[in-house]
Order: structure tokens, then sequence, then C-alpha cells
């Protein structure tokens, strides 16, 4: 993924990152002047002096440069700091008794730098691509609702009432969908210091780019959902799990009617009822399937014995 995946525009890097910037300038100013002779200094600074251009690659290499510049002082400094990062006790770090402890200890820091710059790079990735999926379903959204608005008017306008209703309850359905997968996809916490490696890291992201189709495609399903739903409650099927009290009340009562006319609610307040149940067929993804199933069970003959 990370060789088909290109870095933010530039112009995004100080909008979204501006304090990340400003803080690895600061470090790098803060170097000492004897730090000046040591290599890769140069090339530093020319990323330094041209802070408001860089894109993220260049950032996160200048941010690692400078820890290897740092003189011990400011190294262990900086390795205390990711140590609390990363939940790291003092004992993790190398020991300072030993004649190669500065080596060691940079090395140290350098990979806790690396695996922090991982967790922030990752949490851009997963909101990038969270938003990419919100503009999806919203176009889709809008989609489907230029449809349904045009199959109501048409529906309308030659005096088929029913197909207006259809219409209103798979767009109710679908928006239902929408709202429940808004709903679950909106963004955890970021990513801390210490869970960048770990194995669900990537799947996760991998899984928001990937699945982007399949999102859509049960967004859609919805409305099918809220169809079949608008047929268990007019064929008095739905109502068979529910107790007789509670009839009136929850499920919207219909006229009857002859083929090929479909079944119509009796005034507004049942409308308003079907209105509600058609967005909730949609948005409990398992309440027509789970519906179908106990209708199943009771279709099947019990065994005998029993």
């Amino acid at each position: 993924m990370a060789g088909s995946r290109t870095y933010r525009p530039l112009a995004q890097v100080r909008a979204v990152g501006g304090p990340y910037v400003d803080q690895v300038v600061a470090d790098f100013r803060a170097l000492p002047v004897e730090a000046a002779q040591l290599p890769r200094y140069g090339e530093a600074a020319a990323l330094a002096n041209n802070s408001d251009t860089l894109d993220w690659q260049q950032l996160f290499t200048l941010e690692l440069w400078v820890v290897q510049l740092m003189p011990l002082y400011q190294l262990e400094q900086r390795a205390g700091i990711l140590g609390q990062l990363f939940h790291q006790t003092a004992a993790a770090l190398p020991d300072p008794t030993r004649a190669d402890y500065e080596p060691r200890l940079r090395a140290w820091a350098l990979n806790l730098q690396s695996e922090r710059q991982w967790a922030f790079r990752k949490n851009l990735l997963r909101e990038q691509e969270a938003w990419r999926l919100r503009r999806r379903l919203a176009a889709t959204l809008w989609a489907v609702t230029a449809i349904a608005v045009l199959v109501s008017w048409s529906g309308m306008l030659f005096g088929w009432q029913g197909l207006a209703l259809l219409s209103m309850v798979a767009w109710l359905g679908i928006g239902g969908g929408y709202a429940s997968i808004a709903r679950r996809a909106q963004s955890p916490g970021p990513s801390q210091g210490g869970d960048a490696s770990q194995g669900t890291a990537l799947g996760n992201l991998c899984a928001l780019d990937v699945g982007q189709d399949s999102v859509v495609q049960g967004m859609l399903l919805a409305g099918l959902f809220a169809l079949v739903g608008y047929s268990l409650l007019a064929s008095g099927l739905f109502t068979q799990l529910f107790s007789p009290a509670l009839n009136a009340s929850l499920i919207p009562q219909f006229k009857s009617a002859d083929w090929p006319s479909i079944p119509l609610p009796t005034g507004g307040h049942e409308l308003a009822k079907l209105a509600v149940w058609s967005f909730l067929f949609g948005f409990a993804e398992r309440l027509v399937p789970d519906v179908l199933d106990r209708l199943t069970g009771k279709l099947k003959p019990s065994k005998p014995g029993k």
C-alpha cells in the first residue's frame, strides 16, 4: 500500500501538521553549534530553512536527522520523552554504564521516533480514507434521493400512489443504512505511539480502503431490506412476532387493496409509523434477516416426539 500511495499535497502539510513542523524545526534550531560539523547537518539545515514547502517524507526525514545530530544530553531528554509516550520503563533504556551507551541510546531513540512517525502517518491516512468513504456515501445518497424524487413525482403524476410509497420506503431504508454506516464509521481515537506496529493497524487501514464498494452495496441493500420490511408489515406477518396489545400502537395499519394495487396506510399517523419503520429496517441491518429467520422457524414442521 505504501508503494501506491503518495503523501498529501504539499500545501496541506503546513495546514494539517503545522505544530508538528514547528516543533521539528525548533528542535533543529536548538542543536548546539558543534553539531554543524557532523554529517547530515547541511542537508538538515536546507530542509529546516524551507519548512513551508516540506512534504511529509521530508519532514519525517528531518526529524530523524535531528535525533542523529543531538548531543548526548539532548538525546537523553528525547529518549525520556519517547519512553513516556510508549510507556517504556527506565529499565528498557540502554545501560548508561556500557561503553557503547550513546550509539545504543541513539538507535533506541531513532527506533521509537520512527514508530511515532508511523502512528502519525497512519492517523492521517485513516482520516483521508474515512473522508473519501464519507464523500462516496454522500454522493450515493444524493443520487438515490434524486431517483426517489423522480419516481415519486412520476407516481403522483400518473396516480400511482403505490409507486410513490415504495419509493419513499426504499429511500428511507437507504437513508437508515447511511446513518448506520456513518455512525459506525466515526474514527476511533487516534493511534497512540505504542500501537502503530500492531497487526491490526495496517489491516484496518487496508480494509477501509478496499472495502468501500462493499460499504456502498450495504447501504443500497438497506433499501431492499426496507421494501421487504414493508411487505412483512403490510401482509401481517410481522405482527406474528408481537403481542396483539402492541400491534395497534407500534405497527402501521393498511387499507385492503386488490391486485395490482398495493396496501396503503390508513392515514397520516400510520404513514408516519411506516416511515419510522422503513428507516429502522435500513438502520438495523439485522432486523429484517432476524424476522425472516424467526418466521422460517415457525414454518418448520415439529419433529415427532417433541
